[in-house]
This record gives C-alpha cells, structure tokens and sequence, in this order.
C-alpha cells in the first residue's frame, strides 16, 4: 500500500506537468500570450521550482523537527495547487495566466522533497531505499506515458484532462496523510544507525555539484538530441512509439538500489558507478549505427539515469540524517530544476542551432556524465572514513533485516 501511495503522488504529479506543457501554448494564446512568449513561462517555472524546492524542503524539516505530521501540510497545498490548476483551462488574462502558473508551480513543490521527509523519518528504515524506488518509479512511468498522452490529447479540451489529473493527485495525496497517521507508519528517525560520532560529510557542495551537471546530461539527451537520433530510422508519426523506451529502462533502475545486493552499498558508490557506466551508454548512443542500437542503449541509459536518480535521492536523505533530510532532497530538485531552466533556455534561444554548439550537443550528454562522474569521485575521495563507516552500518541493516 505505501509503495502504491508513493508511486501514485510522482506518476500524478508528473502526469500535470505533461498536460501543461502540453496545452501551455493552446492556454497561453486563449489568454492573449503571443507563442513566442511560452518558454519564458516554462522559465518562470523553473525558476520558481529552484527557489521553492529548496525553501519548502527547509519547511518540512522544521514540521517534521517539530514531530508534527507533514501529511496534512502537503494535503493543503495540494489542493491550493489542484484549484490553482484547473482555473488554467478558463483564464483570459495574460496576469492572470501567469498569476496562476505560479501558484500551481510554488504550490506543487510541497510533493517533490516533503514526501522523502516522509520516507526518511516517518517510516521503516529497512523500507527507505525501496520507497524511494517507488516513487521514482512513478516518474518513470509518467514518461513512459508522456508521448502517447501528448498526442492523443493535441487537439482536446484541457478541462477534463485538468480535472482527472488533479483530482487523482488529491486523493493520493490524501491517501499519504492517511497512511503517514496510522501507527504502523510512525518511527523514530533516531531509530537509523549513523557511522561513528565524529566520522561526518565533507565537502557535500562537491555531490550537488555532480547532481547538476548530470541532471543537465539528462536533460540534453532526453529533449534536444533523442528524437533526431530516432529520426534516423522512424518517421515522426512513429516517434511515440520508440520514445518510452528511455523511460522505461529508468523505472526499472529505479528499483534496483532497494534490492539486497545494491542496499549493502552506500548510495554515493553506487552513484558513481552508474554515472560513469552511464557516460559510456552515452557515448555508445551517439554513434549507434541502427535502429536495435539505439533502443537498446536508450534502454540501458534510462535504466542507469534511474539507478542515478534513485542513489541521489537516498544519498541526500544520508547526508542530511537526521534533521536536514528536506534541506538536502529540496537541493537535489532545484539542481533538477537548474538543469532544466538552462535546457530550456538553450532550446528556446536557438543557440543550440549555431554551427559550433549543433556539431558538441550530441556529445554534451556524455561529457556532462564523464564530469559528473569525476566530480563523485573526487566527493567520495573526500569521504572516504565516512564511507567505510556507513558501508558497516548498511551491512548490519540489511543483514538483521
């Protein structure tokens, strides 16, 4: 029921943010919004997520410090988001339009880093990592769905789109705050060993740093370079139909950091490890010759970039136990955000046209991940009596478990 609950919020989640790029350009001339002007929404955005991931994270660490429940605070906002996003579709005012976009961006952001808080202190330790998963794999799923989604609902009406996704995320999100109150969910966050007193993080700036610079190889290969590879051997029309395959390898590598052979490893060695595999599937991805190449590397690095996601997320629950889980997961969404802000930019700019860039963006994607990957070494070099301490820790976990 838990993992159910946890995959359900992402899935929705990122199901509204599908719908509304989507029919963002539809909504914005319904509101007198010229085309041209839709990316500096998707930037307003971004920019918006960056600045509240970090600062609703802070929230939830204060709510959960204070050991009051974070259900029925994310429940409230949610709603104010739901509301906030089905007045989109009846807008005709260009501040209005954008008053509500904001609202609806600021507001959402209570379900990126507050449900990891949840995980982190509310519930089982032996449970975190495969929770974690879960919810990745909803995020997952949601892009597996987001191609034929977009195409099927082209020339729809928002409004019941609108209103079944946001309805949907409610009731999910209700669900959490029912699940959150129930007495076998609640648990002492000091019930999580932790390595020796004195044995602590060093220069955790060096892990967010790797985050960015990964998100945005993700970024740049998923939206800028993916379909022009595709569209070597498909037609246009035929694109929904290879694109989930990216998708779908990352809500399998979602899961695997939960399995018994991946737990007895500490978060940050597995997400070197995956980001420097993933610079080679990358590499590889650039010059496949055929159809069957691409897919499957496509596959096997959507399936590293959810090992990655997933790692992230349980290694920023490790470095801010206990008491700065939100601050640290909200870190990790607005570098997330960071990576898209700066995709979109470049995308909208048409700098990405210019003879210089076009000929290094298919590359870019897999240097992005080379770098990352030094970065976590040069992170994990830094730790090193940290990660030995915690790695006895994660064995003694999975082992009495």
């Amino acid at each position: 029921m838990r993992a159910l609950v946890f995959c359900s919020v992402q899935l929705l989640l990122a199901v509204t943010w599908t719908l509304y790029v989507a029919f963002l350009p539809q909504l914005a001339a319904q509101a007198g919004i010229a085309r041209a002007h839709v990316a500096l929404i998707l930037l307003m955005d971004q920019v918006i997520f960056v600045v509240m991931d970090f600062t609703v994270g802070v929230a939830a660490d204060r709510v959960a410090n204070a050991m009051r429940r974070l259900g029925g605070w994310m429940l409230g906002l949610s709603a104010i988001s739901a509301l906030a996003f089905l007045l989109l579709p009846r807008v005709t005012s260009p501040a209005l339009l954008l008053g509500l976009t904001a609202l609806w961006a600021a507001t959402s952001s209570a379900l990126r880093a507050p449900p990891m808080v949840i995980i982190a202190r509310r519930l089982p330790a032996t449970a975190s990592s495969f929770l974690v998963g879960c919810s990745l794999l909803g995020i997952g799923l949601a892009g597996a769905v987001a191609p034929l989604l977009t195409a099927r609902l082209r020339d729809a009406s928002p409004m019941l789109p609108f209103l079944a996704a946001s309805a949907g995320l409610v009731v999910a999100v209700a669900a959490l705050r029912w699940m959150e109150s129930g007495p076998a969910a609640r648990h002492d966050a000091q019930a999580v060993p932790a390595p020796a007193a004195g044995v602590a993080l060093k220069r955790v700036w060096l892990l967010f740093a790797a985050v960015w610079v990964l998100a945005l190889g993700f970024q740049i290969h998923t939206t800028v370079n993916s379909a022009p590879a595709y569209l070597r051997f498909v037609t246009a029309v035929e694109l929904e139909r290879v694109t989930p395959v990216f998708w779908i390898g990352f809500a399998v590598g979602a899961l695997l950091p939960a399995t018994p052979l991946l737990r007895r490893y500490p978060p940050y060695t597995l997400l070197l490890t995956a980001a420097a595999l993933g610079a080679l599937s990358l590499f590889g991805f650039t010059v496949a010759g055929s159809l069957q190449a691409i897919l499957a590397v496509q596959c096997l690095a959507g399936g590293l970039w959810g090992i990655m996601f997933a790692t992230t997320a349980n290694a920023a629950l490790d470095a801010g136990h206990v008491g700065r889980e939100g601050m640290y997961t909200g870190l990790v969404f607005a570098a997330l955000a960071v990576a898209a802000f700066m995709r979109i930019a470049l995308v909208s700019s048409g700098a990405g046209k210019t003879a210089v860039l076009a000929s290094l963006l298919p590359w870019l994607p897999a240097v992005a991940w080379s770098a990352g990957a030094l970065l976590l070494a040069a992170f994990l070099s830094a730790n090193l009596t940290y990660l030995m301490a915690r790695r006895q820790v994660l064995r003694q976990q999975v082992d009495s478990s």
